[in-house]
């Protein structure tokens, strides 16, 4: 358009008549921005006719310089995703007059720190439950990280439902029941016993799908001696625990920031510098702007109750040896019943055994001892003839 004017007012200056409202039609413009091309071209020549911006000369409310530093500082801070609404409630509870979320996401934008992502659910979605108060369930969970030398390390993680409070991350050399058991440890030293440890069906925290079946790890028992109820997920249903899921990607995208560790006391100490940092300095979005220790201390705190006697039982053949194997025990049950089965039975530390003929025994076991006395007195039982060759 613009070459189409300056050749019509070039005519009009070597004094051509012109038709203005057949040169506006043809152009697909109005007779006012016809005669504003004219002036502009008379007072500037061709420059006159190209577009100009239409931005003011001058912004009173444009947020100044370093503002938007700040916000960027912030985000490198918090974490690389972090969203303008928390930078919002981090600039305000360091004393500065924070702008509307919309204007910090607008300066990310300027500074090319947001990265689209159209495949986000929007908040409407779902709504996550919440326990009512701090303590009444922790969720636990490991996750693999790799060190500098390209080998793996675990880190096993506990988060308070209520408050997310990370109450313990412990670098762990493989996901084990010492290493969830080191983590509760932590966490219940610094915070006080839970009501309740909610779980995925991992080997290290429950033997649920153990090969035999019924069979329970240390880390169960001994939440059940505290008289802590444990939450399995259902299989397929990392729901159940999807906070500690989802804080995982947190932990990660901080780790990521920082130099990477060669050694597991290297990734403990950072770690270490996390947990204070997202405790006590990160402002949380599900916590409408509070850090998860502001949330943890804010409500009086759930109490586990009294130990949990746990009964279970299963059908066990008899080894060649009259033996059975139960909870990693070993019970002798008598060679003559080699062969067969027997049904045993456990309340907290009682054992029962049945077999065909009815109760063969009950005992009160160890569980910190493998093979497990008979209970019955030593010699041959009254009746029987005298064993030969492993036959009577």
């Amino acid at each position: 358009m613009e070459t189409k004017l300056q050749a019509v007012f070039s005519g009009e200056v070597a004094g051509v008549r012109i038709n203005v409202s057949e040169i506006c039609r043809q152009l697909g413009i109005s007779r006012e921005t016809f005669y504003k091309y004219r002036r502009r071209y008379r007072e500037q020549g061709p420059p006159g006719l190209l577009e100009r911006s239409r931005a003011p000369h001058r912004s009173p409310h444009l947020m100044a310089p370093g503002l938007e530093d700040e916000i960027v500082r912030l985000r490198k801070e918090l974490r690389p995703d972090n969203g303008a609404q928390s930078i919002a409630w981090a600039l305000a509870r360091s004393g500065l007059r924070s702008p509307a979320v919309s204007t910090v996401h607008r300066a990310l934008v300027r500074r090319g720190l947001v990265t689209p992502q159209p495949h986000k659910r929007p908040k409407s979605a779902g709504r996550r439950f919440v326990w009512p108060r701090p303590n009444d369930a922790w969720q636990i969970d490991a996750t693999c990280w790799v060190l500098r030398d390209g080998s793996d390390a675990w880190v096993m993680d506990v988060l308070d439902d209520h408050s997310r409070l990370l109450t313990a991350a412990r670098a762990w050399p493989g996901p084990s029941s010492a290493a969830a058991w080191d983590a509760f440890s932590r966490g219940a030293e610094a915070y006080g016993l839970p009501a309740r440890v909610m779980s995925d069906n991992g080997s290290c925290f429950t033997g649920r799908f153990s090969f035999e079946g019924g069979n329970t790890v240390d880390f169960e028992r001994d939440l059940a001696g505290l008289g802590i109820v444990q939450i399995l997920s259902s299989p397929g249903h990392p729901q159940t625990c999807g906070k500690i899921e989802r804080f995982h990607q947190t932990l990660k995208a901080w780790l990521a920031l920082q130099p990477r560790a060669w050694t597991l006391a290297e990734l403990q100490a950072q770690l270490d510098t996390f947990l204070a940092f997202y405790n006590l300095r990160r402002p949380h979005r599900a916590l409408v702007g509070r850090t998860p220790a502001e949330a943890f201390s804010a409500s009086e705190r759930a109490v586990p109750g009294l130990p949990i006697l746990r009964t279970h039982a299963g059908l066990r053949p008899v080894q060649r040896d009259g033996r059975v194997s139960f909870d990693d025990m070993v019970l002798n049950v008598g060679i003559w019943r080699a062969g067969g089965e027997v049904l045993v039975t456990r309340r907290d530390n009682e054992i029962t055994i049945w077999g065909p003929e009815g109760l063969i025994q009950r005992q009160r076991v160890d569980p910190t001892k493998r093979n497990q006395p008979s209970g019955r007195p030593k010699g041959r039982p009254k009746g029987r003839p005298k064993e030969r060759n492993g036959s009577p």
